[in-house]
């Protein structure tokens, strides 16, 4: 499947949101992209899309992996892969795509992640003189690098070359700050939602509709969406459910993911490392759903989204969540922490803490008025502050502060 359409939104901005005084050239790095579709993938989907639809030439690059082509274009966005080589993939990665950054001398470079992709953006940014976003995605990213060989210098580097750093959370600004990237380098832009995608089913009839066509069963229902990963902490979740399971008998737990493949795309398989007891798997009233291709009609057919990670930059599936109108429990980590006030728009929980958690899905379980209420909240918060086209268009004001714009115009004066 496709990244999701974002016609619909190009459609509903005014001309003033995304346009630029001139059309720019955007270089965007990231490690993966379609068809491996995760929450980084869908975001810059979603932004390069929106961009390309007010007029902004916008090439995504990033690996190639067995089967793919090197060069397609999807929905209008142009994507560039780069072949890995043994033995040094990470190496080949960052010198290719520097390479075709050269070639495509864009008004814009911005790498998703502070891994390679920033490190090709910085080579990039020299032989071009493009500026150079970096965004970290997700806390404890910078401080990964710093811990490696040379990795204080590494950060040293991208500090001095990097001319803007989006950041999804306050947690990462505090990081970066500790690690001495200058204030006035630092930008906070959290990841946005399509609300007209994403949003509530109308009455509750739709949604036991909804329910019954996807085989769900009726009492509160829950959800986990996302990669089967280790660091989504699906067992957590698991051993808590097992914990109040016998006191919330008429609830389901639907579990919604896949795991990253060794090719194109996604297994519905557990990666190295993320291996689960089948007892926990196994045990009543849990739904293995394997990848879901319609997220927007799961997420209007649940009750209440819960999210476990130990960590998250800002979760899109999160957001997902709240715009769809769900009570939403989820650990205090990341962008979480930004915008969920505990009893107010969701209930929270310290992370690993079993017993916390447990107590969440009880208190969920057992109160319709108390998921309503939040749910009703969420959608609030998501709709007034994480909106996809603010994303989108605070990212073309930054691209234009930094230069963007006017490298453009000169281009063409050329």
């Amino acid at each position: 499947m496709r990244p999701d359409s974002t016609s619909s939104l190009t459609r509903a901005l005014g001309e003033t949101d995304l346009a630029a005084a001139q059309p720019l050239r955007i270089c965007m790095i990231i490690s993966s992209y379609h068809p491996i579709v995760g929450g980084a993938e869908k975001q810059v989907a979603q932004l390069a899309g929106l961009m390309t639809g007010q007029g902004h030439e916008v090439f995504i690059l990033t690996r190639r992996y067995p089967g793919l082509p090197a060069a397609e274009t999807i929905d209008g966005v142009k994507v560039r892969r780069i072949a890995m080589r043994k033995p040094a993939k990470g190496v080949g990665f960052i010198l290719g795509a520097a390479r075709m950054v050269r070639d495509l001398n864009p008004d814009v470079i911005h790498c998703h992640s502070l891994f390679s992709p920033s490190l090709a953006g910085a080579l990039g940014k020299r032989w071009t003189g493009a500026p150079l976003l970096a965004k970290p995605m997700c806390g404890g990213e910078a401080s990964s690098i710093a811990q490696k060989p040379l990795g204080r210098q590494r950060l040293g580097y991208m500090a001095r070359v990097v001319d803007r750093f989006p950041m999804v959370s306050r947690e990462i600004e505090v990081e970066l700050t500790d690690l001495g990237v200058p204030a006035e380098k630092l930008r906070f832009i959290p990841n946005g939602v399509d609300g007209a995608r994403f949003c509530p089913a109308k009455t509750q009839v739709d949604k036991d509709k909804l329910r019954l066509s996807l085989g769900l069963p009726a009492g509160p229902l829950f959800l986990f969406a996302g990669r089967l990963a280790a660091q989504k902490r699906l067992p957590l979740l698991l051993e808590a459910w097992s914990d109040v399971r016998t006191r919330i008998p008429q609830a389901t737990l639907a579990i919604a993911g896949a795991n990253r493949s060794s090719g194109s795309g996604y297994q519905a398989t557990f990666g190295e490392g993320d291996e689960i007891p089948e007892a926990l798997l196994q045990q009543p009233g849990v739904r293995m759903l394997g990848h879901v291709a319609d997220m927007p009609n799961l997420l209007r057919a649940v009750d209440v989204f819960v999210l476990p990670s130990a960590r998250e930059g800002l979760s899109n599936a999160l957001l997902e969540a709240c715009a769809s109108g769900l009570a939403c429990i989820t650990a205090r980590t990341g962008g979480a922490m930004d915008f969920m006030v505990e009893g107010e728009n969701g209930l929270l929980f310290d992370v690993d803490d079993r017993c916390a958690l447990a107590k969440a899905l009880e208190k969920m379980a057992g109160d319709s008025e108390l998921r309503a209420r939040l749910g009703a909240a969420a959608l609030r918060t998501v709709a007034e502050s994480y909106d996809i086209r603010q994303t989108a268009t605070s990212l073309l004001g930054q691209y234009v502060e930094l230069g963007a714009g006017a490298r453009a115009a000169a281009a063409r004066r050329v």
